[in-house]
């Protein structure tokens, strides 16, 4: 085994964090989607909706992937948001946290419960 790869085997055992990215859990989120799921963000937004099936506090936040083991943080849209239970959405205009556009390209939308992450895909394009 590469040393890279052992490094990344022994990260994630020592993370105290579930590492699924999948975009729905039966007993925590269902419905995680972008609406659209790809949009010009010169001309418009798009909406992270998702269903909680408890009440929950919630991260969520914009990454995009620089590699399969990097990624980086393009904007935080809330920070541990106490949630009902029940249909949600957040407004992300296409921004970075420096307050520009991002580049057109492919992000993830996360939201994280505790230590699980639920992400989905959005696409951002420019004409």
């Amino acid at each position: 085994m590469h040393k890279r790869c052992l490094t990344l085997v022994l990260a994630i055992s020592l993370c105290s964090c579930k590492l699924p990215t999948q975009a729905n859990d039966p007993n925590l989120i269902s419905s995680l989607h972008f609406s659209p799921s790809a949009f010009d963000s010169f001309k418009r937004n798009t909406e992270l909706k998702y269903s909680l099936k408890v009440p929950s506090t919630v991260t969520i936040y914009i990454i995009r992937k620089d590699s399969a083991e990097s990624e980086s943080l393009v904007k935080t849209l809330v920070d541990d948001l106490s949630d009902t239970k029940g249909s949600h959405s957040i407004t992300w205009i296409g921004d970075t946290e420096a307050r520009l556009f991002a580049p057109a390209g492919t992000y993830f939308g996360v939201v994280q419960i505790g230590g699980t992450r639920f992400q989905t895909i959005v696409q951002i394009f420019h004409f």
